[in-house]
Formats: structure tokens, C-alpha cells, sequence
């Protein structure tokens, strides 16, 4: 199966984890668990209500889907089968398509009961009857019977899930979806679950699991997971034992430099500066601009382009500070996979990193395919590099078009955002920026996360910046909301309307050529960014450190972290 994270964090992760790093602890063996620091507290060994607080990680490592991710050898996830010994898949005249998986044969649970193809029908189809569904229950939309069960809050309208055997499941999707293997059948709110069991007092220390690690202890200072001695692969290499911390920030740190943890993610970025040792890698985040085009003076084109074509996100993004976040190239991130696996373009950035780079770090077979799909939109499309002359005499050029030459006449805008100290330097920046180039005054609104959406989803708001991050790994988690169709309160936050957009949108969701959908997805971003409603300002990115002499992390642009393969270099 294929590499899916970014070219960029393949590296990233690669360097870093091969590197010796600051902090020595003790050795990894029986007697001494992997102590980490990885996400935020949680409560519950339950998939579905973990990934709504963030507990991805803690789920990858007690369950294991119809696929799973691995470590490639070079700090990267590849896909492979997980409780699928193998699948097939069949395309229909009329773009349906049926997936048949075949369970493997030595697969079970925690407390030595058979893996069954029911078990991952009773999970799937239990998540339309949750009182709290999870945020990304929208992943199954095309799953056959999705939108019944959705209505009706019943999971048994899912008909599109199906056991034919105790070790066969058939899924039937009513389109193509380029991200179900990965997303769905690799995802965690879809691990399998058994009915017997669910319960609420089947989510603590003990429950049953499948995957390589078993719950042995949780509690509001952190959990202790332990390898599961009936996993079918329980010979591993990797920690016996691995304690995770819910710590953060600082307190992480200083365990870290202590020697009381062996990897601390999401460190604070100041810390980097003093030590010099941590490394950063990407998220799948954008923090944004928007313009609302529905609201005056962004109603007018030529003042969304004077306004947008003034930043220099370099230079935005050197203000803001944070040595973990990169000027944005385009609206989709890093970290979002390039699905497409035909492309062999050469990417022409200078800081950009070919797959030429990864495969001679890594020793591996010659392949020149790009994963990332921020690395093949930034190579097909290269934009014009202006001069910051250039830019003031263009945005001067377009206020005079909109008939406030100078700034004249222009009125007093407010520029929302939410109030923290990186946003605040980017609000600062840009607000002082068009005064001095624009000769306008824009005031700043410092908001609550949650009165900044309040603002944004009613449309009352005529400029702003937001922080959109992705759901799932796939370009359309960005840019599905800005269709024609859909509404401020459904995520279209600037009432951006465009045919052109909306047909490709549609093309790439019906096609199941890989290549066209690809193609048709980076020129509806293309079109979006020529709106000038939508100004990509920098990704985010995050600090993370692993104790010295250890090796075998390996993670994704969405924040989830793998432990099971870690191992004393």
C-alpha cells in the first residue's frame, strides 16, 4: 500500500527521530514503559466518543480496523491490511461500488474470542444511535443507507454494511470515495466493537480489545496500556508497556527534560529556541483570511484583491513567531494526501522536499511518485513572486478601481479574531500593513473561539481570520464547505458562490479516476484563491520531542501518534 503523509513530515519525522536528542532516560526493555505525552485527558476507551475529545492515539493503539497504518521505516505511515487479510473491490455501471473484506483467521479479541464480521456491523451501525454522534459521522455519507439511518437515528437502515460470513464483510458505497480505504476502514470511529460487551463499564481499565495493546489502567493523571498477549502479531518489537500522561505543555517539557517522559508532542514552540533540539513537524491546519463577500466593503472585488494581494505571508508568518508554522502556499496544507499515484512531477521550491530526498535518506527502492498534494499544487501552479513594490503598487492599483484611491472614503472595517497571542500578532500585522499600504483604518476585535464563530457562521462579520483544520485526510475537508450551496451556518463563512467551483467540486466527487479527481480538486482551489475572499495565511505546524537513543515514532499531519514500534536505537 502506499505512503500517505506529507513528503514534508515524512522528513521531518525521519531527521528528527534518527537524531540524538536532548533528553537520556533509561533503557527501553520489561522493566521500563514508553512514557508519553501525545494528547489531551480522556475518560473513555470508547472509538466513537474518543475521537471527539482527541483520542485518536489512544484508540490506534487498543483497536485495529479493517486496515491499519504502520511505520514505513522512515518515520512515515504506509497503509496495509490490519483485521482484513485481504479485499476486493468491484466498480458498478452506475459508479457504485462494493468493497469484500476477509477477516483474518487468527484475529481476536483481548479475552481470546474470535474477530468477526458482525462485530464491525454492530459498530458501524451503533453510531447512528449514540446521543453524542461523533463529529465525523459525515466520513460514512456514502455507505448505502446513510442518509436513513442519519434521519432516523437507526443504524439498522445502514444496509450498505453487511456480514455474508463470519469472517466476510461486504460494504456497498453509492459512489466512489478515494479516502475509504484510509479514513474509514483505517480510521478510528470505525474500529470494530463487540455487542456483548458495550457498555459503558466496558470502557475503563480491562475492557476487551483486539488491537496490540490492552487497556490496564486509566484515570485523571493518564493510562497504562500493555501488550496484548493475543494479538496476532504479540511477537512485535516495541514497548511492552507504554504510560501515556495527559501533562502538556510546559509540565511536558520539563518531565521531558527530567528524564520522567521518553515523548512529549505539542511543546511549547519558545522552548525550542532555548534548547535547540526539538523537532517540528506539520499539522493539517490553515490559518486563514477571510473576506466576506456578502458584507460591504468586501462585496467589491477590487478591495478583497487590494487587501489580499498586500500580505506577504513570509513575512506574516516570520511576525507571528512560531518557529512550528510555515507560510501558506494555498489553502489545502501540508500533510493532505496527494492521491493520485501517478504524478512524478518535480517539485521546484527550493525548501520544498522531493521524493528523491525522502528515498536516499532511507535507502529505499527509487520511486519518484509525490505524496503530498500541497507539494504537487505548488509545482503546477506556480505563482508570480512580487516584489513588495509590486504588491503595494498592484493593492493601490485595486482601491483605486474600487473608487478609494489613497484609501479615501474608505470606511472603518473590524477585523475579528480569536484571541490568543499568535493571532493577535498576525491581526497586528495585517491591520498596521493596510493602513500603511491601503491608507485604511481597520479595528481589531479580539473574540472568544466561540463568539468568533458566532460571528462568522451568521455572516455578520465583514473580515476576519480563522484556523480551519482537517477532519480527515483528503483535499475535500477543506474545500467541500465553499460550495455554492452551502450556507454561512454550514461552513461557507464568506457566501463565496461560483458555478465553475461547484462543477468541479462535483466532477471529483463522482470520478474514480485518481488522476482527474486530483486535477479537478486543485482547480477549484485554485479558482477559490483567485476569489481573493479566501487568503491562506501560514500552516500550522507542532513541536514534539523523543527522548535520546530511542527510534520508531511515527505519526500523521492530523495529530495522531504511533508508539508500538519503538525501540532502542
Amino acid at each position: 500500500m502506499k505512503r500517505w503523509i506529507a513528503i514534508s513530515l515524512c522528513l521531518a519525522l525521519l531527521v528528527g527521530l534518527l537524531a540524538a536528542c536532548a533528553s537520556e532516560g533509561p533503557a527501553l526493555d520489561e522493566d521500563q514503559p514508553l512514557r508519553v505525552s501525545a494528547m489531551s485527558a480522556q475518560t473513555t476507551a470508547d472509538p466513537a466518543a474518543a475521537v471527539n475529545t482527541g483520542g485518536d492515539t489512544l484508540i490506534y493503539h487498543l483497536y485495529e480496523n479493517l486496515m491499519k497504518w504502520v511505520d514505513d521505516g522512515a518515520g512515515a505511515a504506509k497503509l496495509t491490511e490490519g483485521m482484513a487479510q485481504n479485499y476486493t473491490v468491484e466498480e458498478n455501471t452506475d459508479g457504485s461500488m462494493v468493497y469484500t473484506f476477509t477477516l483474518r483467521s487468527d484475529a481476536v479479541w483481548s479475552d481470546g474470542e474470535p474477530v468477526t464480521a458482525a462485530d464491525f456491523v454492530y459498530a458501524w451501525q451503533r453510531l447512528f444511535s449514540l446521543e453524542t454522534a461523533p463529529a465525523d459521522l459525515s466520513l460514512l455519507s456514502l455507505v448505502e443507507g446513510y442518509a436513513d439511518a442519519y434521519q432516523a437515528k437507526d443504524g439498522s437502515l445502514l444496509t450498505g454494511v453487511e456480514a455474508t460470513g463470519e469472517q466476510t464483510l461486504v460494504i456497498r458505497l453509492t459512489a466512489p470515495c478515494a479516502y475509504f480505504l484510509s479514513e474509514v476502514c483505517g480510521g478510528a470511529m470505525t474500529m470494530p466493537l463487540r455487542e456483548d460487551l458495550a457498555s459503558s463499564a466496558g470502557w475503563k481499565a480491562g475492557a476487551v480489545t483486539n488491537g496490540a495493546y490492552t487497556l490496564t489502567s486509566m484515570d485523571s493523571t493518564g493510562a497504562v496500556l500493555t501488550r496484548s498477549e493475543t494479538y496476532y502479531d504479540a511477537e512485535a518489537a516495541g514497548p511492552a508497556v507504554i504510560q501515556f500522561t495527559w501533562e502538556s505543555g510546559e509540565a511536558a517539557y520539563e518531565a521531558l527534560t527530567a528524564g520522567e517522559l521518553d515523548f512529549a508532542a505539542s511543546l511549547p514552540e519558545d522552548v525550542e529556541a532555548e534548547t535547540g533540539t526539538l523537532q517540528t513537524a506539520p499539522l493539517a491546519s490553515t490559518y486563514t483570511l477571510l473576506l466576506n463577500t456578502q458584507a460591504a466593503p468586501f462585496d467589491n472585488e477590487f478591495v478583497r484583491e487590494a487587501f489580499a494581494v498586500v500580505v506577504d505571508q513570509e513575512a506574516l508568518t516570520a511576525a507571528v513567531g512560531n518557529a512550528a508554522d510555515t507560510a501558506a502556499t494555498g489553502f489545502v496544507p501540508h500533510g493532505i494526501t496527494n492521491r493520485n499515484d501517478q504524478w512524478t512531477g518535480t517539485v521546484s521550491e527550493e525548501e520544498a522536499v522531493t521524493p528523491d530526498d525522502l528515498l536516499e535518506a532511507s535507502n529505499q527502492e527509487e520511486n519518484n511518485t509525490v505524496w503530498d498534494y500541497r507539494a504537487v499544487g505548488d509545482a503546477e501552479s506556480p505563482r508570480e513572486e512580487l516584489t513588495e513594490e509590486e504588491r503595494l503598487s498592484a493593492a493601490r492599483n485595486f482601491m483605486s478601481q474600487a473608487g478609494y484611491p489613497d484609501g479615501e472614503d474608505f470606511p472603518a472595517v473590524t477585523y475579528l479574531y480569536e484571541d490568543t497571542e499568535e493571532n493577535r500578532a498576525a491581526a497586528e500585522y495585517l491591520r498596521d500593513l493596510w493602513q500603511e499600504a491601503l491608507g485604511v483604518t481597520v479595528q481589531l476585535q479580539a473574540c472568544t473561539l466561540a463568539e468568533l464563530k458566532d460571528a462568522m457562521l451568521s455572516g455578520e462579520y465583514a473580515l476576519g481570520a480563522f484556523q480551519f483544520d482537517a477532519a480527515y485526510d483528503d483535499a475535500t475537508a477543506f474545500l467541500r464547505r465553499w460550495r455554492s450551496t452551502t450556507a454561512y451556518w454550514a461552513g461557507n463563512l464568506v457566501g463565496y458562490t461560483d458555478k465553475a467551483y461547484d462543477l468541479l467540486l462535483y466532477a471529483a466527487e463522482i470520478t474514480s479516476s485518481a488522476a482527474g479527481r486530483e486535477a479537478c480538486l486543485h482547480d477549484a482551489e485554485e479558482l477559490l484563491l483567485n476569489s481573493c475572499a479566501v487568503v491562506p495565511l501560514y500552516y500550522g505546524g507542532t513541536v514534539f520531542q523523543l527522548a535520546d537513543g530511542l527510534t520508531g515514532v511515527y505519526g500523521n499531519a492530523l495529530g495522531v501518534w504511533f508508539f508500538g514500534s519503538v525501540t532502542r536505537g
